[in-house]
């Protein structure tokens, strides 16, 4: 079948989160999904799910990093191109992959867009969208993450911490989760989980910790605040400024899906847009998509958008019309 790479998100989750879900999006008959755990998580040894101590092999961590070891796994099973699949995070490192190595992709197929960029820390990371929002509900868990970020620069003897800091606060709490620190690591994990989550029956109290979640909390707490800190100021990702690689020195450029929840909350939509206007701009066939759902990929308007995207490639494909990507 056609070769496909699952790109997870997180950074931090891992294969087994998905639950088999890449069933729901490709025919067997058809594709071969490769599904890998990204470095230091789930399987991947050593793992940051096993212990917090396993941060000290992964804190020179970088998106470049994880792009290699997809191509040294693509070079492992002897794969010539494949179709590159991933949201969230995911869509975040499937879009740094094909802007690296589009010889080596034959699209790019990505949901709830995230770039990595100052205006989305701040989207998430500061109260401003949800008190313009007016939702209380939010505000309240974003002062409660906040308070354990504040009361731990005032107990270093630093400057007041200031609310619409996203960077320091990132900062800081990256600080926490580097030593093990257990309420940062779970208060940045439930935090994150309760603001994409609409289900009530599944949002998490940042009081208590959920011991089943836990090995994924470290995971996702110190890979999120490691690389989204490390693409604001060490090496950034500039994906946007990077479109054009998906055609420079190519016979034909890599043809683009985008997957858009209107009511996603962790990568609000505008952003999806930016890819979109700047895909388009670029010269890049792009088919955007922005439908009434959340984040999750278990959402059913978000998963029939993502089985008809996959389709639409098939069909592109196998009849020749993605040009010499094919």
């Amino acid at each position: 079948g056609v070769p496909v790479v699952f790109v997870h998100g997180g950074p931090g989750n891992a294969i087994a989160d998905y639950q088999n879900i890449n069933s729901k999006f490709f025919d067997k008959r058809k594709f071969f999904i490769v599904e890998s755990d990204q470095r230091g998580t789930g399987r991947s040894q050593p793992s940051v799910w096993d212990s917090w101590h396993n941060m000290k092999h992964y804190e020179e961590i970088s998106i470049d990093l994880m792009a290699e070891d997809f191509e040294m796994l693509r070079e492992e099973l002897g794969i010539d191109k494949w179709l590159v699949f991933g949201g969230s995070w995911g869509s975040t490192l499937s879009m740094f992959y094909g802007e690296q190595y589009p010889e080596r992709s034959l699209g790019l197929i990505v949901r709830g867009v995230f770039l990595n960029t100052q205006p989305e820390f701040d989207d998430v990371y500061t109260p401003r969208l949800f008190i313009e929002a007016g939702n209380q509900k939010q505000i309240r868990e974003f002062d409660y993450f906040f308070e354990l970020a504040d009361r731990e620069a005032r107990d270093s003897g630093e400057d007041p911490l200031d609310k619409y800091d996203s960077e320091r606060i990132v900062k800081i709490y990256n600080r926490m989760i580097l030593r093990g620190d257990r309420m940062a690591i779970w208060v940045w994990y439930a935090y994150e989980n309760n603001l994409m989550e609409e289900d009530p029956k599944n949002l998490y109290d940042f009081d208590r910790i959920d011991e089943k979640a836990y090995g994924e909390a470290m995971g996702v707490a110190f890979f999120e605040s490691q690389l989204f800190l490390d693409g604001q100021s060490k090496h950034p990702y500039r994906i946007l400024e990077r479109t054009h690689k998906l055609k420079e020195n190519l016979p034909a450029p890599v043809h683009t899906w985008v997957c858009q929840g209107k009511r996603d909350q962790v990568c609000p939509p505008k952003y999806a847009q930016k890819l979109v206007d700047s895909l388009e701009e670029a010269e890049i066939p792009t088919y955007a998509h922005f439908i009434e759902a959340p984040h999750q990929c278990t959402d059913p308007v978000m998963q029939l958008c993502l089985k008809e995207t996959v389709e639409d490639f098939y069909d592109k494909f196998t009849k020749g019309k993605l040009g010499s990507t094919n």
